[in-house]
Formats: C-alpha cells, structure tokens, sequence
C-alpha cells in the first residue's frame, strides 16, 4: 500500500472535529473554505484531493500532525472507541497504533445526517452557504407544502414578518398578509361625498398584526401592494404586532386619494382606537388614508393568568383543577383589573377623531357572545366582520394580555351546473323553448342552475333534469385560522374545525444537540408561562382541530430565517416536532420565512 494510500485511509478514520482542526491549521483554509464544508464526506473528499503528504513537507511530518492534531482534541476528552494516542507515537507509518474495526469506515454524525436531508430537499444549497433572504428563496419552489398546491389561487397567504419579540436581519415581526384576489362586494357605506357606490366589486388585501418595521418589510416584497390592503387586524397591543401599524398607514396614504377611496377598516382590542389617535395626532401624520377604528370589547384574560395589583401585570398561574371557578374566562381583561392601564384610562380622554387626521366617525364596537354556537371552553366569540362572501370570527388566545385569534371563513359556493348534461338537451329543445316563452333558449340552464334543491325543470320534449342531476354539490368554503400569540388556543377550537390551514405561533422549541443544559419538558414551562407555543404545541392544536395544513410562525429572535444550511436544517426540525405532534405528513406542514407566499386550493 502506498503512503498516499496510507495518509488517505487515516482520514477516512478521523472525526468531523479532526478534520477541520486539520483543515484549519493548512494553507488551505482560505476564502471560507471551513464554514462551506459541513459534513464529514465533504472534508475528506477535499483533503484528499488537496492535502498531499508532501504539503507537510514529508510523510513523517504529516503522520505527526495528524496524531498532535488528535491528542490535543481528545487529552481532555477521553474516548473509550479508540486507543488513546501517545506524546511518543512512533513516525513509522507500519507501527502506527491500530484502528478498531469500527472506526475504518467513516461514520455519519446526527449533524452529517442532517444536512443531508436539507441537501436532499434543496439541492442548490450543497454548494453555497447562502445566508440572503427576499423573494429569491429556494424553499418558494420546492419546500414539500408546495407540492399539493397551485401555483397561484383566487386566494392565498403572504408572511410579511415571522419573528417574535424585535425585528432581525433574516426575519420581521409579526405580519401576516391575506389576498383575496377576486372580486367582491364591498357592503358597509363609504364618508359622504365620495364617489364610490355601496354596490362597488373590489379585491383587498387583509393583514394580520403589524409589527415594528413592517411598511420595509411590504416594500421588500412584490406580493403585497399598498394601496390594495383594506383591511388590518390585530390581535393584540404588543409592540410586535402593533408598532408598524401608524408608519404602515403613512405609507398607504402616498397612494390614496381620500375623496375616491374607502376608508381602511382597523380591527383590533378595545383600547386601539385611542392610541391610534394619539400616536398619528402626534406625529402630525396628515398623510394617512381615511380610515376607522372597530375594537373588540372586553376581551377576558385566560383563567390561567392571575392578576398582581403591586405590579400591574398578569402572571401565568395555571388551572386549578380542583376549583371548578378556575376556568371561567370572565368578562373583563384589563379593563376590569388594572385601573391603571390604557384601556381604563383611554376613555377618559377628551380627544374627539378629526377628519384631518384621516379617522371616519363609522367605527363599531364589538361586543362578545358567550353562547354562540361555535364557542368553546364557555370562552366568548366576536362575530367581527361579514362581507357577504367571507365571514370573520376572533376568540381570545391564552396570554399575557388580552389577545384575540381570528378565524376567516370563506361561505360555501354553489355548485356548478353540469353544462355536459344540460347543454345538449336546451339545444334539441331550442325551437320548443322559444314556442314556449324563452326568447333566448340558452337562458333557460340558468333557470335549471337556480332550482331549488328536491325540484325539477321538465323540457318539452318530456325530458325531466333533476337539480341533483344537472348541479354540482356545492363548493365548501375555505377556512384560515390566524392564532395571535399563545399558550392554549383552546378557545378557538369550535371555530377553528376542519381549517384548511392553521397559522399556529412556535416561539420556541428543544432541539437537543443545540439547547444546552435544559430538556423539553423545562423549555415547555419556560415558553408557556412567558404566553407561548412550542411546535408540539401547535400540531397538538392542528391536530384537535383537524387542520389540512399547518404553518408556523413567531419564531425567537434565535431560529434565524436566512437560507444557510444551518438555518434550514433548524427549521427542518422545528418542523419535525410540529409533524409528529399533528399526525400531518411533511407535505402539510411548513416553518414560516419573510416573503413565503402560500396559495390556497378551493375545496
């Protein structure tokens, strides 16, 4: 066997952690050679082909760094697998100490497995370490939730910002982004003197939540247009969700002209209508669009948050199991505990909406039903808005403030007529139809469409078309859930049933190998108490509410959104835990990034 051979074989037998200290102290790391090659196959294969024995300066001399390069890794890390490497190792290649069986054929590490199912998925990231985010993003075209969706839709979801907490280089704050992209009936009226009818057809743009730098994040990203949002929800005041909603608003004034446009309908906690009055008055932000306040009133705190009136806040207490009252929501939250806090003391101020400023004095208060017939866990339900075709229910989420999910719920859609069916039988009846009154034969598989379910539409020629017959079942409508941040969900749960697609916050998750010196069960406690999810909570949620499809978003600040294969091969776990928990396969399930545009199918 040559030495070449030889020097070849020793490293196939090193570890990940013996090779890059190799590599590290060559020439030859250069220009980020070190950080592109993560995986072990990687190492050896370029050591071989550019580390030569005589790149020491003799075979001697590379056998003796190898051993130096060993014995420096492991004297204070003792390995049990192979024989411990001595200060006095002979420099004879033939009286090397010898290698278990075990370790002659290079072994895979859990981190080496890993990348390789990312490298399995995203091929294009093997050979490039890219940490970029925007639109460009390989997981768009062959992330496995793509798989079994359309290109595009009449419908379809934008995440606009991912991230909890503040706003990061590779991820936004909460934003999420629905486009309804046909043509509906715009039902409330519009300011007088404007020219646009009541019976006005318009698409829209609806967003959900608005965190700190979200106007950037929108002009980042072609899929969301400005002057097209109509709609924007909150869920709660947390800065996260609510700090770009005022520079939001300045931007989508550059495109509007108030005379011709309808006002944006805001929806969010009671409290939000003053503070958007205040914030915009004292910036002098004349530049924003006609808009208007409709705020969800008394929205309960979860009966596991408990009340400290020395410090104002709630703190996560639990449910006490053997207290039947410890699981009533209440009636109040803020409002009826704090008398310190914005929503007791919002309506105190004399501060009237001012034209000026752009608010229209339409706004609604909402107010809850805790009998409604999708409620769950005796908590209230808000009927929010109803467009005729899309209906829009919230319920409160289990957090540190009160806090609302949103339900959109699309209304099912009749069924089509089966013009293969009814075509040819109008056509060998024309002449009758016409004898008998129809001026345009055609008109007459409208009639048929419109029958009433049970009845009948008989041709002259004696042909009898069922309704069963000649129309499809109807279409059942889409349902998207949006959860605001969380701990339980479980409120929302009677509206929730049978969504196409849950949109459930992760904040934070155990990956063992990368989380240190905790377990999951303390990371659980931790992420709950402090009003948050983990995956496993999310998919437990998707799986109690038979969910089609699971997202998850409100990352920590720690999962970084960028492509690097470090980042993708986190994600790949978090979702792991979601798929597992939910019972959904890898196609039905997908770790939010900025900009991910995600089309939903009609039933």
């Amino acid at each position: 066997m040559s030495q070449t051979q030889m020097f070849q074989d020793k490293l196939e037998s090193m570890t990940v952690k013996e090779l890059r200290q190799i590599l590290k102290n060559s020439e030859l790391n250069q220009r980020g050679i070190l950080s592109r090659l993560k995986l072990k196959r990687d190492l050896v294969d370029f050591l071989k082909e550019n580390l030569e024995p005589s790149g020491f300066g003799s075979w001697e001399e590379a056998e003796t760094k190898i051993l130096e390069t060993r014995h420096t890794l492991l004297e204070n890390k003792p390995d049990l697998s192979r024989p411990e490497l001595s200060q006095n190792a002979p420099s004879n290649p033939m009286k090397m100490p010898t290698i278990s069986k075990a370790s002659e054929k290079p072994t895979s590490s859990p981190k080496d497995l890993l990348f390789e199912k990312v490298y399995a998925r995203y091929p294009s990231t093997r050979d490039k370490n890219c940490t970029d985010v925007g639109e460009n993003d390989v997981r768009q075209d062959v992330h496995p939730i793509f798989g079994s969706l359309q290109k595009s839709s009449d419908l379809d979801i934008v995440f606009v910002g991912t991230a909890s907490c503040t706003p990061g280089v590779t991820r936004g704050v909460s934003c999420t982004a629905l486009r309804l992209n046909w043509q509906r009936r715009a039902i409330h009226g519009v300011p007088q003197g404007t020219n646009i009818e009541t019976s006005t057809f318009m698409g829209g743009t609806w967003v959900f939540d608005c965190g700190e730098c979200t106007q950037l994040q929108v002009q980042r990203t072609s899929a969301i247009k400005p002057g097209k949002i109509t709609k924007i929800f909150l869920t709660h005041a947390h800065g996260d969700h609510s700090f770009g909603l005022p520079g939001l608003l300045c931007m989508m004034g550059q495109d509007r002209d108030r005379t011709t446009t309808p006002p944006v309908d805001i929806y969010g906690p009671e409290g939000l209508r003053m503070w958007l009055r205040v914030a915009i008055r004292y910036s002098v932000s004349r530049i924003v669009p006609n808009y208007r306040v409709h705020e969800l009133k008394d929205i309960p705190m979860a009966p596991e948050w408990e009340f400290s009136r020395r410090l104002h806040r709630f703190f996560y207490k639990g449910i006490q199991e053997k207290d039947p009252r410890s699981r009533e929501w209440g009636y109040h939250g803020l409002a009826g505990e704090d008398p310190l806090n914005w929503i007791s003391k919002a309506s105190m101020m004399n501060l009237e909406p001012s034209i000026l400023y752009g608010e229209i004095e339409e706004g609604r208060d909402i107010y809850p039903t805790y009998d409604h017939p999708k409620a769950s866990d005796n908590a209230p339900v808000w009927e929010v808005e109803d467009e005729d075709d899309v209906k829009v229910y919230a319920a409160p989420m289990s957090h540190g403030i009160p806090c609302v999910g949103y339900v959109v719920e699309e209304r099912s859609k009749p069924g089509r007529l089966r013009d293969e069916l009814v075509k040819p039988i109008v056509e060998r009846n024309t002449k009758a139809l016409k004898d008998a009154g129809f001026k345009i034969p055609m008109k007459a598989m409208a009639v048929i469409k419109n029958l009433p379910v049970g009845s009948a539409f008989t041709f002259p020629d004696g042909t009898v078309m069922t309704q069963e017959e000649a129309v499809e079942p109807p279409r059942k409508g889409r349902k998207i859930v949006i959860c605001g941040d969380t701990a339980n969900a479980r409120a929302i749960t009677g509206l929730a049933m049978d969504a196409d697609v849950v949109i459930h916050e992760a904040t934070n998750s155990y990956l063992s190998g990368l989380d240190k010196e905790t377990n999951l069960r303390a990371v659980t406690r931790d992420t709950i108490v402090h009003g948050h999810s983990t995956p496993y909570m999310a998919g437990e949620f998707a799986k109690r509410v038979r969910a089609k499809r699971l997202v998850l978003n409100h990352f920590s600040a720690r999962y970084r959104g960028d492509q690097s294969v470090d980042s993708l091969s986190i994600m790949m776990r978090i979702e792991g835990q979601a798929i597992k928990a939910s019972g959904l396969t890898t196609s039905d399930v997908a770790a939010a990034w900025d900009y991910m545009v995600m089309p939903i199918p009609q039933n």
